[in-house]
């Protein structure tokens, strides 16, 4: 075998082993819903590379009993997945394409399997830029979206259902069901981001930070081992086991003491389980398909259940009580939420988990004064309307799309748009750390203030933030005055724009519930 092949064979053993423990690192947390991990499992060839099994009820609101991955690792970024390519046999060198393995592997796991699960195809290439579904993919899970089921059989996400059902030689009701189990995470691999949010998984776990030598690394040679010669399968105690007789735990008596943590989430992340790393989670992600409602769900419950959660007594005397933190896996509206329910005048001390580092951003008592908001964009609009609308473009530049849906019918009227960025404009890195998105949050409400034309008026809050930022505003309960917040269909899973998601102070109905499911 060339030298170039060997290399790129170890480095793809090396991100399957970080996978692998990643995976398996549940297996220590006590409220863990992971029951075995396996690495190379033999009951799923072409979806074998880790597989995932889970406890009652199971993961994702028990959508998955059972998770399996195929991991593409590749040394170059010559190429793209694209729809064809996955129906395409020479893409990947063979005389089937993957969706032919997907579909034998869901053939074989259906015949055993008599719970749900999942198959899931997770790499370091991208989705080429054209593509038409790449765009339509759920962004946090990689589900096929709706409409990939819905559209027509000459639409252009129709026409790719039809191609795939054609090539598989399935009819309607047989695709779906094998279609709907399919998990898409392209770009998955940061060779920087994604060991270091592994690492600090691990750490998290009670496990030992990785040597930075990586020829003495213990966790890419165990796994070496495992593959030449097993073992292939654990449970928790296998697994801790093994992590004993290795010396990869941290005793008890040297592990730095852990904070209570709490989570809220509204999705389900990609090879990812928010109630193995909290102590207690609220879960609304029944009531959502993506960034979007499910049938039947309701945004105005949803927030009554995350405000009955945090507003539990017997949890709200615990998160007074000593420094705590928050995981929020949830679209920024309940981030917000979360912070406006434990304002700064509660005495709660939480503060935000922020990914994928697992950094705790809790802001720096009396810290100086950083950088804050560049002068605001005013955009007058209508002259006769009380409310405004504010963009927070931090992350990126959303005013294009807020100005089109302020122009859309049914869009709320409003006397000007106000366009907020961090100094040196928005991207990806314009937040530097905790102080900083404090310092944002709390110059906001002065902002607010001067551009309402009352005290009565609602701002309309459009958002393109991180979620620990959210939290921070809405931590300045007392002075943000009346607020109506909007979710972006980022997927285009519905019309490509904003939905209003729920107002604040919330409606009486949800505080009368909210209330009512306090003790």
């Amino acid at each position: 075998m060339a030298l170039k092949q060997v290399g790129a064979r170890t480095e793809g053993d090396v991100y399957q082993g970080l996978f692998f423990w990643r995976q398996a690192a549940d297996l220590l947390r006590p409220t863990s819903l992971v029951d075995r991990v396996v690495l190379e499992h033999d009951d799923a060839d072409g979806v074998d590379d880790v597989a995932v099994f889970f406890r009652a009820p199971g993961t994702d609101a028990g959508r998955s009993r059972a998770d399996y991955f195929q991991l593409k690792y590749h040394v170059d970024n010559r190429d793209g997945y694209s729809a064809d390519a996955l129906i395409d046999p020479a893409f990947i060198n063979a005389k089937s394409s993957l969706l032919q393995r997907f579909h034998k592997a869901y053939t074989q796991l259906s015949k055993q399997e008599h719970v749900p699960f999942r198959l899931h195809l997770a790499s370091n290439w991208r989705w080429k830029g054209d593509d038409k579904l790449a765009s339509l993919l759920r962004e946090y899970d990689g589900a096929l979206p709706p409409k990939f089921f819905d559209d027509g059989a000459r639409g252009d996400l129709g026409t790719i259902r039809e191609k795939w059902r054609s090539h598989l030689k399935l009819d309607a009701g047989a695709f779906t069901a094998f279609a709907r189990t399919l998990r898409f995470q392209l770009d998955h691999f940061g060779r920087r981001e994604f060991r270091k949010y592994v690492h600090a998984t691990l750490e998290a776990a009670g496990l030992r930070t990785p040597s930075a030598d990586h020829a003495a690394c213990p966790y890419e040679s165990l796994v070496q081992q495992f593959l030449m010669n097993g073992p292939h399968s654990f449970d928790a105690a296998e697994f801790r086991s093994l992590c004993e007789r290795e010396g990869l735990l941290v005793p008890v008596d040297e592990k730095p003491p852990r904070p209570f943590t709490i989570g809220v989430r509204s999705f389900v992340r990609f090879a990812e389980r928010l109630e193995s790393e909290v102590d207690q989670l609220v879960c609304v992600s029944s009531n959502f398909e993506g960034r979007h409602l499910a049938h039947g769900g309701s945004w105005e419950a949803s927030a009554a259940q995350v405000l009955a959660f945090l507003g539990d007594q017997e949890r709200r005397a615990h998160l007074r009580a000593e420094e705590s933190v928050i995981a929020l896996e949830c679209h920024g509206s309940f981030a917000l939420l979360a912070g406006w329910e434990l304002s700064r005048n509660s005495g709660v001390k939480a503060a935000p988990l922020q990914k994928p580092n697992l950094d705790v951003w809790r802001p720096t008592e009396n810290a100086a004064a950083g950088p804050s908001w560049a002068t605001p964009q005013l955009i007058e609009k209508n002259p006769d309307a009380d409310d405004v609308a504010v963009c927070l473009s931090v992350t990126h530049d959303a005013r294009a799309d807020v100005e089109t849906y302020l122009s859309s019918p049914g869009a709320p009227p409003v006397r000007r748009l106000v366009v907020l960025s961090p100094e040196g404009g928005p991207s990806p890195q314009s937040i530097k750390g905790a102080d900083h998105a404090y310092q944002l949050a709390i110059a906001l409400p002065a902002l607010l203030t001067s551009v309402r034309p009352t005290r009565a008026a609602r701002t309309h809050v459009f958002f393109a933030c991180p979620n620990a930022l959210m939290f921070f505003i809405g931590q300045q309960r007392e002075a943000l005055g009346r607020l109506a917040l909007y979710e972006f269909d980022f997927g285009i899973e519905r019309d490509g724009s904003y939905q209003l998601s729920f107002a604040l102070p919330p409606p009486v109905k949800a505080v009368a519930e909210h209330q009512e499911a306090k003790p």
